[in-house]
Order: C-alpha cells, then sequence, then structure tokens
C-alpha cells in the first residue's frame, strides 16, 4: 500500500465567506499561490501586483488561489474574490512597502488579518 502526505496550508484568518472568480492571467506569468494581482488595464488581463506598475495592475484586485503557469500563454485560473486572508501568508511584490501591505485591498471583499491561532 502506498501512503501518500498532503500538505494543506490554510491562508485564511477569519470566518468570512470565500469566494472565487475566473480570470485570465496574461502570458509571462509564473504566479505563486497567495500572490495578489492586479489587472492590466488596456488587456483586461491579470498579472502579479506590483504598487509601481503604472498599468492598472498596480491595484491589488485579487488572490492567487493556486499557483499558476503562464509562462507558455494566458491561462484561464480560479483566483480568490473574497474572504479574510492571514496577512503574513500573502506573497507580496518585493516592491510593497508595509503601509501598502496593510492597505493593499482596503475597500473590496478581501480582508487581511494575522491569523489568531492554528486551525
Amino acid at each position: 500500500m502506498t501512503t501518500e502526505a498532503l500538505t494543506y496550508v490554510d491562508i485564511t484568518s477569519g470566518s468570512d465567506e470565500i469566494a472565487t472568480t475566473s480570470v485570465t492571467i496574461l502570458s509571462g506569468e509564473d504566479l505563486a499561490a497567495a500572490v495578489p494581482i492586479g489587472q492590466v488595464t488596456l488587456s483586461g488581463k491579470f498579472v502579479e501586483c506590483d504598487p509601481d506598475a503604472t498599468n492598472g495592475s498596480q491595484t491589488p484586485k485579487y488572490i492567487t488561489a493556486q499557483a499558476i503557469d503562464a509562462t507558455g500563454g494566458d491561462v484561464k485560473a480560479q483566483v480568490y474574490k473574497s474572504g479574510t486572508f492571514d496577512t503574513a501568508q500573502i506573497a507580496f511584490h518585493a516592491n510593497f512597502t508595509a503601509a501598502e501591505k496593510l492597505l493593499a485591498f482596503v475597500g473590496t471583499p478581501i480582508s487581511l488579518q494575522t491569523q489568531a491561532a492554528a486551525l
């Protein structure tokens, strides 16, 4: 008998309902799970959110629900559109400051807070 071990990382930190939506990840992106993504204004497609960008993707809109490899072309993927997530588990782009991380999803259905206890 073969035994398989699965590792589950829980990035949630609250009791808010989690919801996902389908988006198109722009060709060339190779994203880990729990990465904030922003929408490129001209194409409507999503890329890793970089606060220094000037193409619309500087504003975080969603969070990747799993790793997404779009290096071979555009990819449709499910992403988190609402819920409460552990700030420490979110893989922010290196250009985010501490203050920008705190304010990243203000005004959206995504909330960030430190996980109070292990589940």
